[in-house]
């Protein structure tokens, strides 16, 4: 009996013998080793990623290669595993854990693998918008005289990543009937925000512009110089709030110079009547009440009149006609130069109202999208209808003195909705380039 003992475990360390050298590629066992004796290494190769809130567990792919009793490496080879999914923002505490120390890691967003990074802080540093994000890490173990194994595996994990909105001021010089730019990034597309303000009592305008959303605030021509804060609340579809972001802006002293303007009474009586003003607000403010969400003008904007002009009254003036103080400041420039000037469009956009009116004349207001709008009051003839869309630089019509006018001169404005504001800003720059 215990010759055939004997005999049986000769002949099974003869056979596992002839099995290893047989599939020994590089003194290795391509086979499961399982069969023979459970690996030490096999529960131990799995990946943590450790944040405040969880723990999430990846398994890898790839060879991972160990000596086994026989004194012959083994190799565990890892198939594709599920894909798992990982939600944080910028102030996610990433920690890799692993059981057995690689002395080699290399990480990678999966859409841009020539860049590495060391850390996932540093990744995560990275990335500026909202988004899934699918990341690569990559780890291995040399093959060293004091460790018996060695190795490559490669973990995947799709991060899906909700930065905290940000707010950025765009606009430098900010006075009283300015328009104050500014953006909120990170904005998802179920997010819905809401400004609470003082700095102005005017409708404002925002429009999506990739994930962050653009304001363009009409600063209160009567605001007095100071700090003002912005509050915003966002809240996602279920009506939850997301975050609270605010903002303290400056606003500087300004000086607006006063006019006297005398007209002749039949003038003043004809066009400066209660019809007129309820005209005025059926059919201009209407015009201005919606406008497209696109952006359609191109760069900064250009004056409407190329030909030789003089400036008879700037934006914001306080102005007292035949003696009395009005109630409002001056909505815009006003442009004097013989009937018949050319006026053109200072930049692109939709023609939403072009006809005649009791108090400003011949009248066109263009939409220029997010809120912007021009106005053009007293021409002599228009060239552009409802409905058509003009370029920058279109010819419109000509200049003349209809409506409330004392004579022959372009009334050009820009407003937000119906606000309006400082018109010579938009003539310096971009409002949003």
């Amino acid at each position: 009996m215990r010759k055939i003992t004997v005999f049986t475990a000769a002949l099974f360390l003869i056979i596992l013998i002839t099995i290893a050298t047989a599939n020994n590629v590089n003194n290795e066992i391509r086979l499961n080793p399982n069969y023979f004796f459970k690996s030490p290494y096999e529960e131990k190769l799995d990946l943590n990623i450790v944040t405040e809130e969880k723990i999430l567990t990846l398994s890898p792919t790839g060879d991972f290669h160990y000596k086994n009793p026989l004194g012959l490496y083994s190799v565990i080879s890892k198939s594709e595993p599920i894909s798992k999914s990982l939600k944080i923002n910028e102030t996610t505490n990433t920690i890799l854990q692993f059981d057995i120390k690689p002395n080699h890691m290399a990480i990678r967003l999966q859409d841009n693998d020539s860049v590495v990074f060391e850390s996932m802080s540093d990744l995560l540093t990275s990335i500026d918008k909202n988004g899934v994000y699918p990341v690569v890490i990559d780890a291995d173990w040399d093959r060293l005289d004091d460790k018996d194994y060695y190795g490559s595996l490669q973990y995947r994990v799709e991060f899906d990543v909700t930065l905290y909105p940000e707010i950025q001021i765009k606009t430098v010089d900010n006075f009283p009937g300015n328009i104050l730019v500014l953006s909120i990034s990170n904005i998802k597309d179920n997010y819905h925000t809401e400004l609470t303000t003082d700095l102005s009592h005017g409708l404002i305008s925002n429009a999506p512009m990739g994930d962050s959303l653009v304001y363009f605030i009409p600063i209160d021509i009567w605001a007095v110089a100071g700090d003002y804060i912005l509050n915003f609340e966002i809240k996602n579809d279920a009506d939850e709030i997301v975050a609270n972001p605010s903002h303290t802006i400056k606003i500087n002293d300004k000086d607006f110079v006063t006019q006297y303007l005398y007209i002749s009474e039949e003038v003043y009586e004809t066009t400066n009547s209660d019809a007129a003003y309820k005209e005025f607000r059926e059919k201009v403010q209407t015009a201005r009440s919606t406008s497209t969400l696109k952006k359609l003008w191109e760069g900064e904007f250009n004056l409407p009149v190329k030909d030789s002009y003089v400036l008879t009254t700037d934006y914001g003036e306080i102005r007292y006609v035949n003696d009395q103080i009005t109630s409002s400041r001056h909505s815009g420039l006003d442009l004097a130069a013989p009937t018949g000037t050319e006026i053109y469009a200072c930049n692109s956009g939709n023609v939403v109202l072009s006809e005649y009116l009791i108090l400003t004349g011949n009248t066109i207001i263009i939409d220029h999208g997010m809120g912007v709008f021009t106005s053009y009051y007293h021409m002599d003839t228009l060239s552009s209808q409802e409905g058509d869309f003009v370029n920058k630089g279109d010819f419109v019509g000509t200049m003349g003195s209809t409506g409330f006018s004392t004579g022959p001169h372009l009334h050009w404005s820009i407003s937000i909705y119906n606000t309006y504001v400082n018109t010579c800003q938009v003539l310096e720059y971009d409002l949003l380039p």
